[in-house]
């Protein structure tokens, strides 16, 4: 101790010692322990705090206010601190007698003899308790959705990657990721406005609640996506039981005010991997989640090494489909389409081919990955315009009929606000025009969070004089109103409804009526897939306006087409 130290002390001895002691004992928290920390001495506040009395207290140690919430080491750090002569400082969440939590903010002093040896600890604290609460909640509002008082995407990595630590100590599918989003949510925000989504998406929220174990965190990714980190669930319940339950808490009806709507999930699932990383598992969720989508939606899917083989070739294609654009590996081929009514091959669909340097010539649904990815679809749209215009100029000059272009659209392009305006201005580039187009969609493309941009696209699109196809009709869900709503011009049946004609009658019988229902709604019907004389026997009888298929002709490359015949003749 300094001299000055030493003065000052005396003069507080000899005048106001006493006032001095009962101010420190109306702030401070002080407790005085021996050097092993059993406690010599603690003043009233202690006890007052603490709830135990000095009896109580004296003779004890420390670990008589532990409330569990600090590990080992943070002790051993603290004693390793004292034990040399430093003090320490930092934040202690204690445990009173009744059994309350309290925080108090500490410093204790190592108190050392004449040769430096320490002899005790003199330790005076602040009561923190509200100040800790209050950043607690503030913590919890950062990682909480404000709609569904889940958590948010931080709080969701934060929780998966403690879950993904404490894996590693257990065995294998102790533990689970479970990932969906909604099926049918974008037309409930559509019809019944986004006050009606945000009621479900609560709904959903307490659903998951009382599905799922209280310690086990739920979280609202954004928008319809939701995350399930699968902890102490598991000890009770399979994990494919548990999707089971959560696809029927999912489409169990929901009442919004005077109007009742149901949705369902698509679902992913993975079994939590400690060697894995937090974006791994939820790209290996994704996977699954997407699976299922692509099955249908409204179905739980499991993550497995199938799907990871998928996604590496997936990226293989992709990289390589790169490298072919660059080259000029691709190739537009085309099927001619006949009209039934003329004979006449009026119309050619373009179809996409690779000539891939190892796998050879490739077919479009061959290589399907490539054209989910926007970056490739935007690179390929250009030349395959520049194709078009060298190959009507080629034609023309060769004297063939003219014929409508059919093309199929992507629904990355179809999705993106300037997709028209591009489109528009490339025709202008090459002198062609929009009536000689016409532009096959897909139902799947008018679903989804793109739906409202594909739909304006195709109204703005037809205004400008596109021919708009539904393509592929008849294959999975349709709805009917879209046929109604939007400009459509022609209707293209699926092949897959062609298959069984010839040796089913029912089939024969909804072939006829699709055509008849496509002909109510004002619209030219083409039957795809017509492969055998059989069946372009049949169909024809049902009076189409148009038929594709190999029976016509496969597709052909722009050279090629010159050899073929104006008119189709079909021998007796």
């Amino acid at each position: 101790m300094s001299l000055q130290h030493d003065d000052r002390l005396r003069a507080l001895t000899h005048q106001d010692a006493d006032f001095w002691a009962d101010l420190v004992d109306d702030v401070l928290i002080v407790a005085i322990t021996d050097r092993d920390g059993v406690i010599t001495y603690v003043n009233d506040k202690f006890c007052k705090v603490s709830k135990y009395s000095a009896k109580e207290l004296l003779g004890s140690t420390h670990r008589i206010l532990n409330s569990g919430y600090h590990d080992a080491a943070f002790f051993q750090d603290m004693y390793r601190t004292i034990q040399s002569g430093q003090p320490w400082r930092g934040n202690i969440c204690n445990r009173a007698k009744d059994g309350t939590i309290y925080w108090v903010a500490t410093t204790i002093i190592p108190k050392c003899g004449p040769t430096g040896e320490v002899e005790g600890y003199v330790a005076s604290r602040f009561e923190i308790t509200e100040l800790m609460k209050t950043k607690e909640r503030l913590s919890e509002l950062a990682e909480t959705d404000t709609l569904t008082a889940l958590l948010n995407r931080g709080g969701f990595n934060t929780a998966l990657s403690a879950a993904l630590g404490l894996s590693s100590k257990e065995p294998p599918e102790s533990r689970a990721l479970v990932m969906f989003d909604l099926d049918g949510f974008k037309q409930i925000n559509d019809i019944h406005g986004h006050h009606a989504g945000d009621i479900v998406l609560r709904v959903v929220a307490s659903r998951l609640v009382e599905l799922t174990d209280p310690d086990d965190p739920i979280s609202r990714l954004g928008g319809d996506e939701f995350a399930i980190v699968l902890n102490k669930t598991l000890r009770s319940v399979p994990l494919e039981k548990y999707m089971d339950r959560l696809q029927a808490a999912l489409e169990r009806p929901i009442d919004i005010e005077t109007v009742t709507v149901s949705i369902s999930g698509s679902i992913g699932a993975v079994f939590l991997d400690a060697r894995e990383s937090v974006e791994d598992m939820q790209k290996n969720a994704d996977m699954a989640l997407y699976a299922a989508k692509r099955a249908g939606g409204k179905q739980a899917q499991m993550f497995t090494s199938a799907l990871r083989r998928r996604a590496q070739v997936r990226s293989q294609i992709l990289i390589e489909a790169r490298s072919g654009v660059k080259n000029g590996q691709f190739e537009v081929y085309y099927q001619p389409i006949l009209n039934c009514h003329t004979r006449q091959l009026d119309q050619i669909e373009a179809l996409l081919r690779w000539h891939h340097p190892e796998r050879g010539l490739l077919a479009a649904e061959d290589f399907a990955d490539v054209f989910t990815d926007s970056t490739l679809t935007q690179a390929m749209g250009p030349s395959m315009i520049a194709s078009f215009q060298r190959d009507v100029a080629l034609w023309n000059s060769t004297g063939q009929p003219a014929r409508q272009l059919a093309i199929n659209m992507s629904r990355m392009d179809l999705g993106r606000a300037e997709y028209r305006e591009e489109l528009e201005q490339s025709l202008r580039e090459f002198g062609l025009l929009p009536a000689n187009f016409v532009l096959e969609v897909t139902e799947p493309m008018l679903q989804g969070r793109r739906a409202e941009q594909s739909m304006h696209n195709i109204r703005e699109l037809g205004a400008a004089g596109f021919q708009i196809a539904m393509d592929n009709f008849g294959k999975g869900e349709t709805m009917l109103r879209h046929l109604r709503d939007l400009p459509f011009t022609q209707l293209k049946i699926d092949q897959s409804l062609v298959t069984g004609i010839v040796d089913n009658q029912g089939d024969r019988e909804v072939l006829a009526s699709l055509i008849g229902l496509g002909q109510v709604y004002g619209l030219e019907v083409t039957v795809e897939g017509v492969e055998t004389r059989a069946q372009f026997d049949i169909v024809h009888a049902m009076k189409p306006d148009r038929v594709q298929g190999f029976f016509i002709s496969p597709a052909l490359s722009s050279q090629a087409l010159l050899k073929l015949p104006s008119r189709f003749e079909i021998a007796a």
